[in-house]
């Protein structure tokens, strides 16, 4: 795990770390800052901007109750919609190569925010989730808690940007 100087640590790669909108980043790091120094505990990022294909990976091995959960928060996307119904054919979880082609091919186009570097997962395992939570909305965060399907993590969304159609 790379050290930090920052009131966080992480495990996703550096270069998407850097990657984050700047006032992504800098919002997250005020909002762990102040944790900190309440709690004490520095938060630990484990993911932040991801590629098209990252996505993909990641979408190819969760169940159809993390994929509707995630992503049907607002409606049910064609691209998740292909993917369920390539999964019930194959009656199998589908690899990243075939998930990635549903997303580039996809008739409606936002997927995650992660995707413009607008997003970021936090460990679940903290001390203060409510704390965090509230801290994180504070500076400006949409948090939701992706452990009520079965992924501990909470993920963060900066507010009031307009989402970008990412296919490759």
């Amino acid at each position: 795990m790379p050290v930090s100087k920052e009131p966080f640590t992480f495990s996703c790669h550096p270069d998407h770390l850097a990657a984050l909108l700047p006032e992504v980043r800098q919002a997250f790091r005020l909002a762990a800052e102040a944790y900190y120094q309440a709690v004490g505990e520095k938060l630990h990022l484990t993911s932040a901007k991801r590629s098209l294909r990252h996505c993909a990976e990641l979408m190819a091995g969760f169940t159809r109750k993390q994929l509707e959960g995630m992503y049907c928060r607002n409606g049910y996307p064609d691209y998740i919609r292909s993917i369920v119904q390539a999964q019930e054919r194959q009656n199998s979880t589908l690899s990243t190569d075939q998930v990635y082609q549903i997303l580039q091919k996809r008739q409606g186009g936002y997927i995650s925010w992660h995707l413009i570097g607008a997003a970021v997962d936090i460990s679940a395992k903290v001390k203060n989730p409510a704390l965090l939570k509230k801290l994180l909305q504070g500076h400006n965060f949409s948090v939701f808690d992706e452990q009520v399907l079965g992924i501990s993590c909470l993920h963060a969304t900066y507010q009031g940007l307009t989402p970008e159609i990412i296919r490759e």
